[in-house]
């Protein structure tokens, strides 16, 4: 099953299929034991096998709710989903599987329930290329997406103890808790892993700031601006230039980071933003980064605005117009009854409006021909009256 070419392992494979014919989905699901090589490498050689879902037996008895079938980096462009189960469930499904002549299985995958928002975590370092140009590209959805959307910036840090203080003084905060991930100081790339985690705090800060705020967008023409000129090199200086050019206010910023620190010694104090952020990307990270979660479920595929945008569309239950306009660009099908939101008209509020307008309008005619009897009734008088005053200064 590991193997691409390997026809003995295809073939074992093909003995264990199990499949589930109904009048409109006829599938193939596809049954192979862990190990050997990694998941990415099986599911891609079972959805070439022509498998519509793969069922990885665990090789160990384990309780498998806490294993993370991780993507090893490679996943990209698989489309058939995959599950792990237990030993002794998935030696008893080959066994039933391979008596069985025309056995039916049913596979079910149990997905969330829509909501009227969509809640995102984006994992990234401030010094990964590849995260800062999916930020780029998704700011202009992002701006459309307000109100549908709660974004979080997340930060990944690895933790080095035991390396030499010498180490920990350029790479670390905490005494080697919070390192930069994926990062040397050396003469070709001479920025400090500090640097780079302070720069993390920053626009953890200025985002936490601005959203109180209600300055949301703020933050991403914050993120384009500092990456723009600071590209290669991540200093203080540079974040403080960004802010200025933006008006945005950097010694709130500054105090902000200084008080995440639980300590005066940023170096061996602990930090509250970066001990939330490694908790959380041990329970929902993935073996690699940058990333995305969704309803704090991991994305798996390529991190594209657009590949994020139709997920995150997916998960709404009333779709917004920019879903709607998104969906229409991408040709993506989509039901016309889940078409409305809170940036669409509805015709019962059209007519209200109507009706309302019309209703004004017959006010201020009605006030206006009031005004104009009312100086006509004066100009009348008053003619008569001078008219009376003549008549009497005559006789």
């Amino acid at each position: 099953m590991c193997a691409k070419s390997d026809p003995v392992a295809l073939k074992a494979l093909e003995s264990e299929v199990v499949e589930e014919k109904t009048e409109t989905f006829p599938t193939k699901i596809f049954i192979a034991q862990r190990g050997g090589c990694t998941f990415v490498n099986k599911v891609r050689n079972a959805e070439r096998a022509g498998a519509s879902l793969l069922v990885v037996v665990d090789s160990r008895v384990e309780n498998v709710t806490n294993v993370i079938m991780g993507d090893d980096g490679t996943g990209t462009g698989i489309r058939i989903p995959s599950m792990l189960i237990g030993k002794t469930d998935g030696e008893m499904l080959i066994e039933f599987a391979k008596k069985q002549s025309g056995a039916t299985l049913s596979a079910e995958f149990a997905v969330k329930e829509k909501g009227k928002w969509a809640d995102i975590e984006i994992w990234y370092s401030s010094n990964n290329n590849r995260a800062l140009d999916f930020i780029k590209e998704f700011d202009k959805y992002a701006h459309k997406l307000a109100g549908y959307v709660k974004i979080q910036p997340r930060f990944v840090t690895w933790g080095c103890p035991a390396c030499t203080k010498e180490f920990k003084d350029e790479e670390c905060f905490s005494d080697g808790k919070y390192c930069a991930p994926n990062h040397i100081k050396d003469d070709f790339n001479r920025i400090a892993g500090k640097d780079i985690i302070l720069e993390d705090l920053r626009e953890s800060c200025l985002h936490k700031e601005l959203l109180k705020q209600n300055k949301e967008p703020k933050w991403w023409d914050y993120m384009k601006e500092v990456h723009a000129e600071c590209f290669g090199f991540i200093s203080r200086a540079c974040s403080r230039n960004a802010h200025e050019k933006l008006e945005l206010d950097f010694a709130a910023t500054e105090k902000c980071v200084d008080e995440s620190f639980l300590g005066a010694n940023k170096a061996t104090a602990d930090n509250l933003v970066l001990q939330d952020n490694a908790e959380a990307w041990k329970e929902y990270g993935t073996l690699y980064w940058p990333s995305v979660t969704i309803n704090r479920m991991t994305f798996r595929g390529d991190i594209t605005a657009e590949n994020i945008v139709e997920d995150v569309c997916a998960n709404l239950a009333t779709k917004p117009k920019v879903c709607i306009d998104f969906y229409k660009e991408e040709n993506i099908a989509f039901e016309e009854t889940t078409v409305q939101g809170p940036d669409t008209v509805s015709a019962e509020v059209l007519i209200l409006v109507v009706c309302v307008l019309v209703g004004v309008n017959v006010i201020l005619i009605l006030a206006y021909r009031r005004c104009v009897k009312k100086e006509m009734e004066d100009t009348m008088g008053f003619k008569v009256s001078s008219a009376v005053s003549q008549y009497i200064a005559v006789a």
